[in-house]
């Protein structure tokens, strides 16, 4: 269970005491491994022809979630919770792997929708880009989660730093809407009766 960190953790200097709470660190190398994960989930969504009309809306979403990387890295060293590149390294491989997802799970789903409606073949690729897109919606609505929770970890200290970190809430909420738009723009196709 994850403890909430000693005031002299959240001061915006390292604590006397030497590094972050084995728990909290953990918990906050996780965050980073997923935000990470989620960056690379973007960028693969962007680069898919199937979301071509969407890549400008995925881009800016990347780079807001990189900054958002960069300001939680920054509460880590502060909170003197070192990066476990390991555990950041393997949730990057997963996430790259995923560029395998598309052939051993939307191949057949696509495959089913190409043979039940064999005069739409753009349909195909609406389900691959709404596929794409719920995968990225999962990765961010647990990045929204998460970043309630750092937001209260360090709710009471009015350090420079920690400015950014209270803003994660509202920047991974933000960034969820707009992938979930884009999501809605592209199922129109598909919802539409023909």
């Amino acid at each position: 269970m994850l403890q909430i960190p000693s005031v002299a953790l959240l001061s915006g200097r390292r604590s006397a005491q030497g590094p972050a709470d084995p728990a909290l660190r953990a918990y906050l190398n996780e965050q980073l491994a997923a935000v990470t994960g989620v960056a690379e989930q973007l960028r693969r969504a962007a680069a898919s022809d199937a979301l071509i009309a969407e890549r400008t809306t995925l881009l800016r979403v990347r780079r807001d979630v990189a900054a958002d990387r960069a300001a939680l890295r920054t509460a880590m060293r502060r909170l003197g919770a070192s990066t476990d590149w390991a555990v950041v390294g393997f949730s990057w491989l997963s996430a790259y792997a995923g560029r395998l997802s598309p052939l051993l799970q939307r191949v057949p789903a696509v495959d089913r929708v190409a043979s039940v409606i064999p005069t739409h073949p753009t349909r195909e690729s609406v389900v691959e880009g709404l596929l794409a897109l719920e995968d990225v919606l999962g990765s961010l609505h647990r990045r929204a989660v998460a970043a309630r929770l750092l937001g209260e970890l360090v709710a009471d200290d009015r350090a420079d730093w920690t400015h950014p970190v209270r803003g994660l809430a509202d920047r991974a909420q933000a960034q969820l809407d707009e992938v979930e738009a884009a999501h809605r723009r592209c199922a129109a196709p598909l919802l539409r009766r023909s």
